[in-house]
């Protein structure tokens, strides 16, 4: 199953500092699973921590650029990722998407509170903006779920979750990931047990 190429329209400037269209085509950065059909990711552009070059015409989502799964601090990742129907998915999909993926580390803080009700349950350090393009998908968290269609949008914050696409249509979500400090979910409770404690105080 051949995913559908995302077309990237990326400005900048001339040397007279007048606005250009530097590029306008499919963006180079993609991958596909080998293992899970339909499943792959398109990464348009990312930020590196600090401050954001607006003067070079530097891509740094070229073909061959060295995406990581999950971004540093400080680091901006956009990723648009096309999850095909849980039908598909090996009976190992967990260990074979988070191997794909290099995120063991990630899938085991996030399995956590999730009893294992879903292989993608995985938690990362970042501020995760998810918008979803087509089809639908339903967004798990430890307690609770919420299934999202084209134009919904979903706010997760550092949290243990899940895409489970219940469908038999693959769902697109565009993804803009913003990598922060690391806090584990043990520390953000104790530090919501702390500040209780100062306003009952």
């Amino acid at each position: 199953m051949t995913r559908p190429p995302v077309r990237r329209v990326v400005t900048g400037h001339d040397d007279k500092g007048r606005a250009v269209i530097l590029s306008d085509g499919a963006a180079p950065n993609h991958w596909s699973s080998d293992m899970i059909p339909g499943f792959g990711a398109t990464v348009p552009w990312l930020t590196e921590p600090g401050v954001i070059d607006h003067v070079s015409d530097e891509d740094p989502a070229s073909a061959d650029a060295e995406i990581p799964s999950f971004p540093a601090p400080g680091q901006t990742i956009l990723r648009i990722a096309d999850f095909p129907p849980d039908s598909v998915y090996p009976d190992d999909a967990g260990s074979v998407i988070f191997s794909e993926l290099d995120g063991h580390d990630e899938a085991e803080a996030g399995a956590e509170h999730s009893g294992s009700k879903h292989f993608w349950f995985h938690r990362t350090d970042s501020l995760d903006y998810a918008v979803v393009l087509q089809g639908e998908i339903t967004l798990l968290v430890d307690e609770g779920e919420s299934t999202m269609r084209a134009g919904d949008v979903a706010v997760q914050r550092a949290t243990s979750h899940a895409w489970s696409n219940r469908t038999d249509q693959t769902a697109r979500v565009l993804f803009v990931l913003i990598g922060t400090e690391p806090l584990t979910a043990a520390q953000i409770a104790e530090r919501r047990e702390a500040s209780r404690h100062l306003e009952s105080a």
